[in-house]
């Protein structure tokens, strides 16, 4: 199995580090972004330190009064308009719209998704988590990868997670047509497909000027995790029997504003101009996992593997023909 290489470079920034901190020094004015989710948890945060540096921010939403609403108190040149990632007519139209208003895009921040929810079918009987969290924003990034190449030097950033670590790809059975529902490896193999589509996009159209990069952005609470009980929490050591964020937590869990610093770091960073299709963590490229890898931290050998994600990309492919 063929991996990109994965190795820290020790960008100088900490875990929790701010967007200020990520940002301060480089130029962004006059440049567009498109961040999906941007409205909220850490998405809002990317919009709000994106604009906050001059940059024009287009936040696709599928309650666009909600959206405006959350985003009233944000400064900067900020674009509201109506895309649901589950319908693809949507996200297609969405694209044309960007498209025809913007003569390039700077950076694509892939941020919404959904997490651990009940079994849902959307599209072509399609499991919702990967529908959502990867083949929606496949359809965006093609609907908008002639603005990202007519850019010159555009930036892709797919959210993933450290959750992808419990699940490669289902390969024979990716929308769980003949095996039971399983909401955790669902998502898991939905995070790992975000990581093989950054390193796919880059691993294509990087040599054309479009560089691409996964990020898991820490432990953060937000409404990601609005599928989930406090019980369930707790099980997991994420909160404690008053719902409160529990000790382990505590050391380990970011703000919203720290969540999104690692996807500023990978869309901004000079010290990554000359490369691409890396997951990163904590404002820096991630460690190739191992048998010693602490539990949240690094990155699964088939989240970078080249060979899947030439697959997952022909797999999508097949998926949309």
């Amino acid at each position: 199995m063929t991996a990109r290489e994965q190795k820290k470079i020790g960008s100088g920034f900490s875990p929790k580090s701010e967007p200020q901190d990520i940002l301060e020094g480089i130029a962004l004015a006059g440049k567009v972004a498109v961040v999906t989710g941007g409205y909220s948890g850490i998405g809002l945060e990317t919009t709000r330190a994106l604009a906050g540096a001059g940059v024009r921010v287009y936040v696709p939403v599928r309650d666009p009064a909600k959206a405006e609403a959350t985003l009233a108190g944000v400064e900067g040149d900020i674009h509201v308009d109506a895309m649901d990632l589950s319908q693809l007519d949507s996200v297609r139209a969405y694209g044309e719209l960007v498209a025809g208003r913007e003569p390039r895009l700077d950076l694509l921040i892939n941020n919404a998704g959904i997490m651990a929810c009940p079994e849902t079918r959307v599209g072509r009987d399609w499991e919702s988590q990967f529908a959502v969290n990867h083949i929606g924003h496949f359809v965006l990034c093609d609907a908008l990868l002639p603005s990202l190449l007519a850019a010159g030097g555009a930036r892709v950033v797919a959210l993933s997670s450290i959750g992808h670590r419990r699940s490669d790809i289902l390969w024979e059975d990716i929308h769980f047509q003949r095996s039971d529902y399983e909401k955790w490896t669902a998502y898991a193999q939905s995070k790992t497909a975000n990581a093989l589509f950054a390193l796919g996009l880059d691993m294509k159209y990087g040599e054309q000027g479009v560089r691409a990069f996964s990020v898991h952005p820490g432990g953060i609470l937000t409404p990601l995790q609005r599928h989930l009980g406090n019980e369930e929490m707790q099980a997991l050591g994420w909160t404690d029997a008053d719902g409160n964020l529990s000790e382990q937590a505590r050391a380990l869990f970011k703000s919203p504003t720290q969540g999104c610093t690692t996807t500023l770091w990978a869309a901004t960073s000079p010290a990554l101009a000359e490369t691409g299709g890396l997951y990163c963590e904590d404002c820096d490229v991630a460690n190739l996992a191992g048998e010693d890898s602490p539990r949240y931290f690094d990155v699964a050998p088939w989240a970078c593997s080249e060979e899947g994600a030439t697959r997952l990309w022909e797999a999508t492919e097949q998926m949309l023909a």
